[in-house]
């Protein structure tokens, strides 16, 4: 019986859904499959697949796991902030446990657009909240990576249109006040209830040792002076600020989207053609928004707009 010993993190809405085990993660990295088909990837034999498989049904039913010579079970359920069970973390292996991986569950009102976080580290996201806090959703994106931006935003608007149980998952990375990097990996599973009338995500996010990063979007703010600014389109929240005057607080960007006009649209080739003249805090900017999506995935998403701000001095007459 080969026993390789890691920790696993159960999807456990997942697996009440499917009736099998879903492992969310495993050994610190993204799995996202039920446990039946990635035991043998993750090195355990039949026997050891078997045993694992029963361990985690007997924890979920609440029962007690007999001890087994050779055998080391620790396990850490995190619950959202409503009480609802996401995630069991589970070690089981022929030796002792290496360091638990870091997690956090939370909870998306898709409704109040708010979210709750409970876990091992909620401070973790930079916006200095406190474990089981009701923070807006928009506050998760203060210090987003924007290369980031379109898988979140369109993870959210399947939430709104998605079935019960849909799994939606996503890497993302924040930088808090210029801190250093936090790397996550999060997937979450839609729960719809009251007729459909009601939607919320439940997640569970793991702390990742490190990630590759694109900086796709960072070129948009090759002019030098230019602030980019993300926003989602459809109910107008601002998801990150870039670049020379980020980050905005919550009174600049107000200004701007009191004042913008998300469908005039700037040439990629001259932004200058479209960009739209606004104030901030009493300082000329020409504002120029751009779509970030493909034609194909616009009716899909909707996605999130960019918005390239130049103070007016520096653009060239």
């Amino acid at each position: 019986m080969a026993i390789r010993g890691m920790w696993l993190a159960v999807d456990i809405i997942g697996t009440q859904l499917n009736g099998k085990v879903f492992i969310h993660s495993a050994a610190g990295e993204r799995v996202a499959r039920p446990w039946d088909r990635c035991a043998t990837t993750l090195g355990f034999d039949r026997s050891g697949e078997a045993v694992v498989d029963a361990v985690v049904g007997a924890l979920l039913d609440g029962k007690q796991v007999p001890k087994v010579d050779g055998l080391i079970v620790e396990s850490h359920q995190i619950d959202a902030s409503d009480g609802t069970p996401v995630a069991l973390i589970v070690w089981i292996g022929d030796r002792e446990p290496d360091p638990r991986p870091t997690y956090n569950v939370w909870v998306l009102d898709m409704t109040a657009m708010t979210t709750r976080t409970s876990g091992d580290d909620p401070s973790m996201i930079g916006d200095g909240r406190e474990a089981n806090e009701e923070r807006h959703v928009q506050h998760l994106f203060t210090w987003l990576n924007p290369e980031d931006a379109w898988g979140m935003v369109g993870g959210y608007y399947d939430a709104l249109t998605g079935e019960d149980g849909l799994l939606i998952q996503s890497y993302w990375s924040l930088r808090p006040a210029g801190t250093e990097w936090v790397h996550m990996w999060s997937s979450c599973r839609l729960r719809v209830t009251g007729d459909g009338n009601q939607r919320t995500l439940y997640g569970l996010t793991l702390r990742l040792a490190e990630r590759e990063l694109e900086s796709n979007i960072a070129s948009l703010i090759r002019f030098g002076n230019a602030t980019l600014m993300l926003v989602e389109a459809r109910h107008r929240i601002p998801l990150t600020t870039v670049g020379k005057h980020a980050p905005l607080g919550e009174s600049k960007v107000a200004q701007v989207l009191d004042q913008i006009d998300l469908e005039q649209l700037a040439n990629p080739d001259d932004p200058e053609n479209g960009g739209q003249r606004l104030l901030i805090d009493g300082e000329p900017f020409i504002a120029s928004t751009f779509k970030l999506h493909s034609a194909r995935e616009k009716e899909k998403h909707g996605d999130p707009v960019a918005i390239i701000l130049l103070v007016e001095e520096n653009v060239a007459v």
